[in-house]
């Protein structure tokens, strides 16, 4: 079972993995058509981070030896992903990501709380931009729509192409 917000569909991850083997080439362009799906929540989740979020974010922040800081906009944008992760591990199948640790922590700091003095003054000052998710999911809710409905097309088709194969001896 595959979910995504409010979408269900059965079989996806398994149907995903055998058409890698049914068809190498067609897996490949279902990376491509589900980027172009998702494209309009990266494209305005990129648009959402802006130049600056709170001064101190411009210097490096490496606690216990992990650079997590300095924020940087165009690395934040680089940061938004579409994936296609077939992995029993996740829940979703097709997922958008935040790869930038900074652009990460920006957009989910005060889910978990903040640990003490400084990680709750940290929360406090963050929670000025909304509360956690700030930038992906809003994004994604403003486009969830259009991506939901395309993305069943889309792995309808897919899971048309897996039972024509397989039928096929």
């Amino acid at each position: 079972m595959t979910a995504t917000a409010g979408v269900e569909v059965y079989g996806v991850k398994e149907a995903i993995k055998e058409l890698r083997n049914v068809d190498p080439l067609y897996r490949k362009q279902l990376n491509k058509d589900a980027k172009e799906v998702a494209a309009p929540a990266v494209d305005d989740a990129k648009g959402r981070y802006p130049m600056q979020f709170l001064s101190g974010m411009k210097y490096q922040w490496a606690p216990k030896g992990k650079v997590k800081f300095p924020y940087d906009q165009l690395k934040a944008q680089r940061g938004v992903k579409v994936k296609v992760d077939t992995s029993k591990k996740n829940q979703g199948t097709i997922v958008i990501t935040q790869t930038d640790p900074a652009a990460a922590i920006i957009d989910m700091a005060g889910k978990a709380g903040g640990k003490g003095a400084r990680g709750s003054n940290f929360v406090a000052q963050m929670t000025r931009f909304g509360p956690p998710s700030r930038i992906m999911w809003p994004a994604y809710v403003a486009h969830s729509g259009d991506i939901e409905q395309n993305m069943v097309a889309l792995i309808e088709t897919v899971m048309e192409q897996v039972n024509r194969n397989m039928v096929t001896p």
